[in-house]
């Protein structure tokens, strides 16, 4: 049988609320749901891929009267519209010189590539001059019709794999925090937390990761049962953005005082202002600037 997700599926996806998917389907005649025999709205991964096109030319500025209800053929057209009107971002040498690779589907050339930048100075460093612009490049070349989807997958998995490598060789400094990092239920995108332990880790921090698709009451069981100083949190762009600060007032009620919440992510910038008792960061530096203040404390 063919995979079919559930409306919430979709919105953990998407971030496209059921309500609004119907909406749609009444005005421009998609999504249209898969037929269930328990009679469930549920969709397929083709209207997912669809709908993901869909999230990333609206975020490029087009209206949903112009590309929800059109074939991804048509879809595919306005990627290169918009590819022809809006100029490429600039980028630096070493960026771009990754991202050709990435273009010629050459993931050993750039495999080799990355090792060679690692080598250039810290991981913290490799990951603000090397992993985050290439991953900034990499989504807007697939916003370009540069790049297919294959290409950001294949990439984000060397990324991963290499930032977990550099994390098991790296030793905790005393007094730095113990940090369980997690991403939110529901959270499908996880390359932007595996950044942020790598730094925390390079830093002087003890990490620890919980891996996806974890309550927040087994979060709460493994933040206490490991005596951790922190749980860190992040929320992707693609994170529900109404979810955000439930998610976090749940969390910091669910643990003990003494252990802080610290929440990052692209996710956060939706957010007015932290609930009471949660950290929030803009950015890696910030994180950083916070794991040292930790230390400088306990000290």
């Amino acid at each position: 049988m063919s995979y079919l997700a559930t409306s919430s599926d979709v919105e953990s996806a998407t971030g496209f609320g059921k309500d609004l998917l119907r909406k749609w389907r009444q005005r421009y005649g998609f999504p249209l749901p898969e037929a269930t025999a328990a009679g469930r709205v549920k969709y397929s991964r083709a209207t997912i891929s669809r709908l993901l096109l869909i999230k990333r030319l609206l975020e490029d500025g087009f209206r949903p009267a112009q590309v929800v209800g059109k074939t991804p053929l048509e879809l595919n057209g306005l990627r290169q519209v918009f590819a022809a009107v809006v100029p490429a971002p600039s980028l630096n040498g070493s960026t771009s010189r990754l991202m050709k690779r990435v273009k010629e589907a050459d993931f050993a050339g750039l495999e080799r590539l990355l090792l060679l930048d690692r080598a250039k100075g810290t991981l913290t460093e490799f990951i603000l001059n090397t992993v985050a612009p290439l991953i900034i490049g990499v989504g807007e070349a697939w916003k370009r019709g540069e790049i297919e989807i294959f290409h950001e997958h294949l990439c984000t998995g060397i990324i991963a794999r290499t930032l977990h490598a550099e994390i098991l060789s790296t030793k905790p400094k005393r007094g730095f925090p113990r940090i369980l990092l997690a991403p939110p239920p529901e959270e499908s995108h996880v390359l932007g937390l595996l950044m942020a332990e790598a730094v925390f880790a390079d830093q002087g921090a003890k990490t620890l990761s919980a891996g996806e698709n974890i309550s927040l009451n087994t979060l709460r069981a493994a933040a206490v049962s490991c005596k951790v100083d922190v749980v860190a949190l992040s929320f992707s762009f693609a994170f529900v953005a109404r979810r955000i600060r439930p998610t976090l007032v749940h969390l910091r009620q669910l643990l003990p005082a003494d252990i802080e919440v610290w929440a990052g992510g692209a996710g956060m910038m939706i957010l007015q202002r932290p609930p009471k008792g949660v950290r929030v960061f803009s950015d890696i530096k910030s994180a950083i600037a916070a794991v040292h203040a930790y230390a400088k404390q306990k000290r």
